[in-house]
């Protein structure tokens, strides 16, 4: 069974049942939504799509982007999810590596859809998701109406090893990458979160991050999809207006990035939220501060299950509810079907509370980075992913990620884990965030630690308190050097801190 196949046994199964319901009241059950997508695999074949071609979507969350990804995984198309926040050269590039033959988008990006067409790229076809911006495109929606809600029938089968989608990277360490993941990849990030989350078909999900990322496709949408269970789709603008929606839907859980909890929590809605109908929250993309995490414990009886995931791998690790404060800073342990080692740089594996690089296996490892076969042999070496992120366990088998394996600051021949540093910080009550980096120093050490921080409403503390407050806490080689006091931190669309971008000011000092 391909995962498209999951749309057909729903309708099935449960015709009736809700299968999702949009912020503006539109809604479908199981059946309806199963027409839907098969009027849109009838249309990608008109289109001149067939098994293996690509189609590229920069639309925000709605029914047709998940209709799109349902009928490629039907007809063996590949989906490329855009990520809207880009700029047009970073959609150019993708699109240029990707070669899709046709792109839908919604009106909002049509300044950016007219950059890419000024590009001369090989899009043979246009169309508008809603909207008159570019009326010389068809309206997707009129294209697709006089299509058969017959179940489309492939030239071949499609199966858990075909590609289905591509998720480009964010592209913090050089060029995006296009991770290419497969039917059999979507379908154990399902299972383990059915095996770890208890989701079932009771289950409604509040999808609000943007589909286009791995993150919000894979923990908010196609686990609950698997399980039977039904979606709300909501753009997240207000937090009040999120949190009044999670009590009337009854919302059982929801995927976000931690600045999105944050500013639920400081809502005017927050005082009369019941969440008795919450099963948890999912934080993703970030690490998420403890002190949200005791805060919705504390006042609303609701935890989070948090984890270690990559757009190439899914979700690698789950720390469960019950050890979300007893091992906080832990990403907890492997999910199911997941093999993970840290290893040295010889490839041996190390002690318990050594550091080390993260290698994992497992069906939902992904099938490769797209037109890139040198770089997905060099991740793949061994037969074993290699995360590139470094990371221990303690004497429980619980799993600590202290940091990117390139983001190393080397001081004195001293190994430093930014995550390290970072944790230690973040435990001064003053500090609400914090990033470290390395700092040149080439006078001395080569590299020193320089840290960024946000402060905590109300709070206040100097460079001078925040450093000595740190002794005795981190070795002396650790502690930073200097410190920078920041309003926020620039961030990609996952929610990490841009640690280059922060490395500029150095840089910006020099001269």
């Amino acid at each position: 069974m391909n995962i498209g196949e999951w749309i057909s046994k729903r309708a099935c199964l449960y015709p009736e049942r809700l299968f999702l319901r949009e912020e503006d009241g539109r809604e479908f059950d199981n059946r309806q939504f199963n027409r839907r997508v098969n009027r849109m695999a009838h249309a990608l074949g008109k289109m001149g799509l067939a098994r293996g071609d690509r189609v590229a979507a920069l639309i925000t969350n709605s029914s047709e982007f998940l209709e799109i990804f349902f009928a490629c995984a039907k007809t063996g198309v590949i989906m490329v999810p855009l990520n809207f926040r880009l700029a047009p050269p970073e959609l150019i590039y993708i699109i240029g590596n990707s070669s899709p033959k046709v792109l839908v988008y919604s009106p909002d990006f049509a300044d950016k859809v007219k950059a890419v067409k000024a590009a001369g790229l090989s899009l043979s076809q246009y169309f508008r998701h809603g909207g008159g911006n570019l009326p010389e495109d068809p309206a997707l929606s009129d294209f697709i109406a006089p299509f058969s809600e017959d179940e489309p029938i492939p030239a071949t089968e499609v199966t858990l090893n075909d590609p289905l989608f591509i998720i480009y990277t964010s592209g913090t360490t050089g060029d995006p990458k296009g991770a290419v993941l497969s039917h059999g990849n979507i379908l154990f990030g399902a299972i383990h979160s059915l095996i770890g989350y208890g989701m079932d078909k009771t289950f409604k999900s509040l999808v609000v991050a943007p589909l286009f990322h791995v993150g919000a496709l894979a923990a908010s949408a196609t686990p609950v999809i698997y399980a039977g269970g039904c979606l709300i789709l909501k753009s997240f603008f207000n937090a009040s207006e999120i949190l009044k929606l999670i009590v009337r839907e009854k919302i059982n859980y929801m995927f976000a990035v931690p600045v999105m909890f944050q500013l639920m929590a400081k809502s005017e809605e927050w005082a009369r939220a019941d969440f008795s109908h919450v099963h948890y929250f999912i934080s993703g993309g970030a690490p998420i501060p403890v002190d949200v995490i005791r805060k919705y414990q504390e006042e609303k009886g609701v935890g989070f299950v948090q984890g270690y995931a990559m757009t190439e791998t899914l979700r690698l690790t789950s720390l469960d509810l019950e050890d979300s404060i007893t091992k906080a800073g832990s990403v907890g342990k492997e999910v199911f079907h997941i093999e993970l080692r840290i290893v040295d740089n010889d490839g041996r594996d190390v002690a318990p509370g050594e550091p080390g690089e993260i290698l994992v296996r497992g069906p939902n490892v992904f099938l490769g980075y797209w037109n890139k076969p040198a770089e997905t042999a060099e991740a793949m070496a061994g037969g074993w992913f290699h995360t590139s992120d470094m990371g221990r366990r303690d004497e429980d088998g619980f799993v600590y990620i202290i940091g990117r394996k390139q983001e190393m600051i080397i001081s004195s021949g001293e190994n430093i884990y930014p995550a390290e540093v970072e944790r230690a910080i973040q435990s001064l009550p003053q500090v609400k965030e914090a990033a470290a980096v390395a700092m040149p120093d080439p006078a001395k050490r080569g590299e020193v630690v320089a840290a960024f921080v946000t402060l905590q409403d109300g709070q206040s503390i100097t460079e001078e308190e925040l450093i000595n407050a740190l002794q005795g806490q981190i070795a002396h080689f650790k502690i930073p050097k200097r410190v920078f006091f920041v309003d926020d931190f620039p961030r990609n669309a996952a929610g990490k801190i841009l640690k280059k971008e922060l490395q500029k000011q150095f840089r910006t000092e020099e001269r």
